[in-house]
């Protein structure tokens, strides 16, 4: 468990600088603290945002985190790496 600061927090979201929820994205992951779990196996990127939901809380799935506990867009209550790039990238972010 840590707490994003507003650069850290920058970075890890930088492939949404240019859109318009970027400052949102930054402003919510910046107000309380993260709790953050690596995750590895077989499918982890996959098996892990189909238990997560579609990004948007509102379209996601009835029994998926979001679709359960979800806020909106950019007040998510999880996120999670869409690709094992991404997650070289957010891992570095987050455990700097």
């Amino acid at each position: 468990m840590f707490r994003f600061t507003k650069e850290q927090a920058e970075e890890f979201y930088a492939v949404h600088k240019e859109r318009p929820f970027f400052n949102e994205l930054v402003s919510f992951i910046t107000s309380g603290s993260v709790v953050a779990a690596v995750i590895e196996g077989n499918n982890a990127v996959t098996a892990v945002r189909t238990m997560i939901g579609s990004t948007k809380s509102s379209e996601a799935a009835p029994g998926s985190i979001r679709g359960d506990l979800g806020l909106g867009f950019t007040d998510n209550i999880v996120h999670a790496s869409d690709s094992a790039e991404s997650f070289s990238h957010e891992e570095r972010v987050a455990f700097q």
